[in-house]
């Protein structure tokens, strides 16, 4: 039996596009929340730049687990030994994070088909490898390693950047929805010349210190060079199997290794002790026992140098020099990486050497005379 509205209309057809015009404006409406929500007044947080920065300091026993990302546009060449680590500052890290305690906390990092977690126990470590099933449990602390991704959660490089920008200048910046909290902002500005470090902008819990969102901009760049932040954000204690390693077991590989056998091995290229002063700054006691590395400069204008031995000081100048601007220099070789943020400097002289940190071609240049045995 045929229901007839109209010429070739029926009841049917005409509830069906009601039905679907109900749905569309359902999904448009749910579509229109989250953005409805970012764009809601945010409330004035009440608490002045230098007592926020004060609770950020105090924040690393706050307990928290959430999702967080990091985002870098430094565009280093991948450097032999060092790829993972210009992949960090270069591209974008998915991670999950859990902390319990200072030193009870659990770091997973997502990638397409793979995860790895990395998980802090009181005086030990452990690297799990999801894809490969392979867990390393790492004994003792470790006063010299390479970057990696828990460093570059919102917390951990928020402290860090504030603890080398003690002396800098703090100003307020408006607050912020993050991840559903309502944050309080600061930026900070750089006092010490030849930074490549324009501003750090912050936005962290008021109550608590927590930071959930930093944004690094370089001198002469529009928008922000690097970006970490909480997607998703709990101020809870996550539950305390989730802190807990994978136990080895038939089907895992496993492997123990102490950070004092690295200190060790390291000790033994004294021979590359970068000099006591270089561009003008003294070397700073940075790592006891690993005279290879030399810390200079002040605030965020500090840089690091590394001697490198033998095969390893060539492979690493050789790709640099595939990359980088060739500089003048007597007595030596030397190679600058510039990108815009974090500048890389390799020397190739009687010993090789790795330089890198926030700071200026300029300020690259005198050390690389300095390490070469001087201008030409």
């Amino acid at each position: 039996m045929r229901q007839l509205t109209g010429a070739g209309r029926t009841v049917v057809a005409g509830q069906a596009r009601r039905r679907c015009s109900v749905v569309l404006a359902v999904v448009v409406v749910l579509g229109a929340v989250p953005v409805l929500l970012a764009h809601r007044p945010v409330p004035a947080t009440g608490i002045t730049p230098a007592a926020l920065r004060d609770r950020i300091a105090a924040s690393a026993g706050q307990v928290h687990q959430g999702y967080a990302q990091s985002a870098g546009a430094l565009g280093l060449p991948a450097l032999p030994n060092l790829e993972q680590v210009t992949a960090l500052v270069s591209g974008t890290t998915e991670m999950r994070v859990w902390r319990g305690a200072r030193d009870r906390w659990r770091v997973d990092v997502l990638g397409p088909g793979t995860e790895q977690g990395l998980y802090q126990l009181p005086g030990e470590q452990y690297l799990w490898d999801y894809g490969e099933s392979r867990l390393t449990r790492i004994v003792g602390e470790q006063p010299l390693r390479l970057p990696r991704a828990a460093d570059l959660t919102p917390p951990e490089l928020v402290r860090r950047l504030l603890s080398l920008a003690a002396g800098d200048r703090v100003e307020p910046l408006p607050g912020k929805r993050v991840a559903g909290v309502v944050a309080a902002g600061l930026r900070v500005v750089p006092v010490a010349p030849g930074t490549t470090v324009a501003h750090i902008d912050v936005w962290a819990d008021p109550d608590s210190g927590l930071p959930l969102q930093a944004e690094i901009t370089a001198r002469g760049a529009r928008r922000p060079v690097f970006v970490t932040r909480f997607l998703e954000v709990s101020l809870t204690a996550p539950a305390a199997a989730v802190l807990d390693p994978p136990v080895p077991g038939p089907g895992i590989g496993a492997a123990t290794t102490s950070a004092a056998d690295v200190l060790a091995a390291l000790d033994r290229w004294d021979s590359l002790t970068p000099p006591d002063s270089l561009a003008g700054y003294p070397r700073q006691d940075s790592v006891d026992g690993v005279p290879v590395v030399g810390v200079y400069g002040t605030g965020l204008a500090r840089f690091v140098a590394l001697g490198l031995p033998g095969r390893l000081g060539d492979d690493v100048f050789g790709n640099a020099a595939r990359w980088g601007r060739r500089l003048t220099v007597s007595g030596g070789e030397a190679v600058l990486i510039t990108a815009g943020l974090l500048n890389v400097l390799a020397v190739r002289a009687e010993r090789t050497y790795l330089v890198t940190g926030f700071v200026d071609a300029p300020l690259l240049e005198r050390v690389a005379a300095d390490l070469a045995g001087g201008t030409a």
